[in-house]
C-alpha cells in the first residue's frame, strides 16, 4: 500500500504539475478512465479540441483533494488551470466552450510564465 503524502508536499507538487503543463486537470480518476460525469465532461471538451492535457487523479492519495481545494480556495472537483491559472470545475469550462472563448485561448501561444 502506497504510503499518504501530506498536503506539504501536495501543495508544492500542484505547483509543478500546473507550471509543467499547459491544461492539467484534478480530476475523479484517470485520463482515460473518469470516474465521475463532470471529470469525464472537462476531459471529453479537451479530446474534441484536440488539446493535449495531463490530469491527477484525487483519489490517488487521501491528502490531493484537500490541499486542491486549499490551493484554489474552490471546493470542487475538477479543477482545470490552463497556462498556469485556475479557470474553474466543469460549468465554467462547458462554459467557456460553448461559448467559443476556450478555443479563442488555444488559437494563441501559451503565455510564458
Amino acid at each position: 500500500m502506497q504510503q499518504t503524502k501530506p498536503i506539504e508536499y501536495w501543495t508544492e507538487q500542484i505547483k509543478k504539475d500546473i507550471a509543467d503543463h499547459r491544461v492539467f486537470i484534478y480530476a475523479k480518476g484517470e485520463k482515460n478512465a473518469a470516474m465521475c460525469g463532470f471529470s469525464a465532461r472537462v476531459m471529453q471538451i479537451f479530446n474534441q479540441l484536440g488539446v493535449p492535457f495531463e490530469v491527477r487523479n484525487i483519489f490517488a492519495d487521501p491528502n490531493i483533494r484537500p490541499a486542491i481545494c486549499a490551493f484554489t480556495n474552490w471546493p470542487t472537483i475538477p479543477q482545470v488551470f490552463i497556462d498556469g491559472e485556475f479557470v474553474g470545475g466543469c460549468d465554467i469550462v462547458t462554459e467557456m466552450y460553448q461559448s467559443g472563448e476556450l478555443q479563442k485561448r488555444f488559437e494563441a501561444p501559451a503565455e510564458q510564465n
